[in-house]
């Protein structure tokens, strides 16, 4: 009965190694693979409106101005929720990101510029610039395969 069992096995591993086999199981690979990019490219369409939507960021878009204790919770909650725990998920990956680092990484998260992000800050655009490299260090020490095609960290964090 077990020799039964084990030449059954046996069998069923020699089907799936087939060249039709192989073939056929690449495809479904390559059709989930583009489905699953297709979500990721919805996903981020989606994320995009809700993120338009929302009072506080249209606000600071069009009229930036220094930002509250109150303003920095709100839009941490808002990446939080659209971007499923994105702080939670950067403080974790990379627990050497300080506060400021996390904070500027939303206001990157969210699209502001190097300009919106100085005016919210309080700081000069080159200390805006100086902090964005601050950051990308302190990220490569954590993992120095980042940013090897020479991403961005805007677009690094945009994708994270």
């Amino acid at each position: 009965m077990k020799i039964k069992a084990q030449k059954k096995l046996s069998e069923k591993r020699n089907e799936t190694r087939s060249p039709v086999c192989i073939e056929s199981n690449k495809q479904r690979i390559q059709i989930l693979t583009s489905e699953m990019e297709q979500l990721k490219e919805r996903e981020c369409r989606l994320a995009e409106r809700l993120i338009a939507e929302q009072p506080l960021v249209n606000e600071l878009r069009s009229n930036p101005r220094f930002l509250k204790e109150e303003d920095r919770l709100l839009l941490s909650a808002l990446v939080d929720d659209i971007y499923n725990n994105f702080t939670v998920r950067l403080t974790t990956r990379f627990p050497n990101l300080t506060e400021v680092d996390i904070q500027y990484c939303i206001l990157l998260k969210l699209h502001f510029s190097v300009p919106q992000v100085a005016i919210l800050s309080a700081i000069s655009r080159t200390s805006v610039y100086q902090q964005k490299a601050r950051i990308k260090k302190r990220l490569l020490l954590m993992d120095p395969n980042l940013f090897i095609n020479g991403e961005t960290l805007d677009a690094w964090l945009h994708k994270f």
